[in-house]
């Protein structure tokens, strides 16, 4: 698995070319994974929160079939930041003002990730300016009712305090390496060496690629303010949930409930033994759930 999930996200790497554009009132920098094929369909995946475009590589590398776009959410990676606050809403308008740039020519497919699903369903409530929405490990519940509640509480202070320390080590405090790792052993699922090493690397080397702190902790108020039960009710489009049995931030009792919701069409990829790290730890699973709900949609037409 370590050999596969490395492998996609060499793959997409080396497909990848960067570009840059003005939205709203960031630069956006975003990566395009283009398709052997030209007419092969366009889809869009918003990474999660303190992450970036590399996050969701590995399944751009399992999905030559698509033309794969990955841009960075403003504030992480190579974006800017807003000029305001890094809210749900300036998320969502951002994402719809990217959408009209990225793909003024036809709808694409609208992939988010964790706190990519929020900001996701937030624009989807609003907009069917896509063809299809697919929330991979969706955060579906408020984070004091999920299944590691307490954590989420010790998270809140941790927040808290990085924001009332002076500037140099509130930063280092929400930087430094004992939370990172800790994050991450507690997180991935699997116990094959190779593959957890792998994770704790990619988290290493992208978890603290934020522009400053002020970023970092709006995005973090944003990512336990709302959850996508605020907006299932309204999604305008056929969508998919790829969730884990073992997802530490929303039990899959809680994702099935919110589907409940969803009132258009839409279907649940659950695989078990995997948390909320699909997109690490199997993202060919995950790719093939995407290409498979795609056909079905097409063949329903």
């Amino acid at each position: 698995m370590i050999l596969e999930s490395a492998e996609l996200a060499s793959k997409a790497l080396a497909r990848s070319k960067p570009h840059s554009i003005q939205v709203l009132d960031t630069v956006t920098r975003y990566w395009s994974y283009a398709s052997s094929n030209p007419n092969a369909k366009v889809i869009i995946f918003i990474h999660g929160y303190r992450g970036n475009h590399h996050g969701l590589e590995a399944i751009a590398g399992a999905l030559e079939d698509f033309h794969v776009i990955i841009p960075d959410l403003p504030g992480f990676g190579e974006s800017t930041p807003f000029t305001g606050e890094h809210s749900i809403g300036a998320y969502s308008d951002w994402l719809a003002e990217c959408i009209k740039k990225l793909t003024p020519k036809q709808k694409p497919i609208l992939l988010g990730h964790s706190f990519g699903s929020i900001v996701c369903s937030a624009f989807a409530s609003k907009s069917d300016a896509i063809e299809l929405l697919i929330l991979e490990n969706p955060v579906s519940a408020p984070a004091l009712k999920g299944p590691n509640a307490l954590v989420t509480k010790i998270a809140q202070g941790f927040f808290k305090l990085s924001g009332s320390l002076p500037l140099k080590q509130g930063e280092w405090l929400l930087k430094s390496w004992p939370m990172v790792r800790g994050m991450s052993i507690i997180m991935t699922k699997s116990w094959k060496r190779e593959l957890r090493k792998w994770v704790h690397a990619q988290h290493d080397a992208n978890f603290n690629d934020f522009a400053n702190r002020r970023v970092a902790i709006e995005g973090y108020n944003a990512s336990i303010s709302h959850n996508v039960s605020d907006y299932a009710a309204d999604f305008k489009v056929p969508t998919l949930l790829i969730i884990g049995s073992r997802d530490d931030i929303t039990s899959p009792k809680q994702q099935f409930a919110m589907s409940q919701k969803i009132t258009v069409p839409h279907a649940i990829s659950q695989h078990m033994g995997v948390g909320h790290l699909t997109h690490y730890e199997i993202p060919s699973d995950v790719a093939e759930d995407i290409r498979q709900f795609v056909a079905q949609q097409e063949s329903g037409k």
